[in-house]
């Protein structure tokens, strides 16, 4: 899942804390199979749902469409519950009425990345039509990986710059043994004749 959307999520235990009474550890367990394994049955989720409704990390991450299936959990009485349950959860209903911007949020970061993507596909068919602006190590290293190789140093024209990628400087002294041969160095010289790129 992409960082810009995780960002527009929230931890699943603040929103399970949404819901008065509910023990939380129980709750999160509820919450993760019902999405990831679809147990209890309470919703059909599609796998765009399933992905956005929770995100399974070092700290999980809800929306407001886990939240909906929080809801139903509850309501068909799958959440273990410190006191009876109560009728309306107006907090956890206010969080799910925020559903409509959040997948508005997801479909415009979903764009962008599918614009970026094409971005980089037409200019590692075409690298003459990079703007200067666009330079990075990681453009360079694209570049040179489709055009000329994985692994392949050397220097190819991007964006009417000369762009290099070379094996990565070994200080002095360092043990040769520790070096990351899988790395490399990708810069340019730019029009003040200063380098940019990876450091030397």
């Amino acid at each position: 899942m992409l960082w810009d959307i995780r960002t527009r999520m929230r931890p699943a235990l603040s929103v399970i804390d949404l819901i008065p009474n509910v023990h939380r550890t129980p709750a999160l367990a509820a919450l993760r199979r019902a999405v990831l394994e679809g147990r209890p049955a309470t919703m059909r989720l599609t796998d765009e749902d399933r992905e956005l409704a929770f995100h399974d990390a070092h700290v999980q991450l809800t929306s407001p469409i886990g939240a909906r299936v929080l809801q139903m959990l509850y309501h068909g009485g799958h959440l273990k519950l410190k006191k009876p349950p109560s009728k309306t959860l107006p907090a956890l209903e206010a969080y799910i009425a925020t559903e409509p911007a959040f997948r508005a949020e997801v479909a415009q970061i979903l764009a962008l990345e599918a614009a970026k993507r094409q971005r980089l596909a037409d200019i590692i068919a075409d690298p003459a039509i990079a703007r200067v602006d666009e330079l990075s190590p990681y453009l360079i290293d694209k570049v040179m990986s489709a055009r000329l190789g994985y692994g392949a140093t050397g220097s190819i024209t991007i964006a009417g710059v000369t762009c290099h990628r070379s094996p990565p400087a070994i200080a002095p002294g360092t043990d040769d043994r520790l070096t990351d041969h899988g790395a490399f160095s990708c810069w340019w010289i730019d029009a003040t004749g200063q380098r940019q790129g990876d450091p030397a």
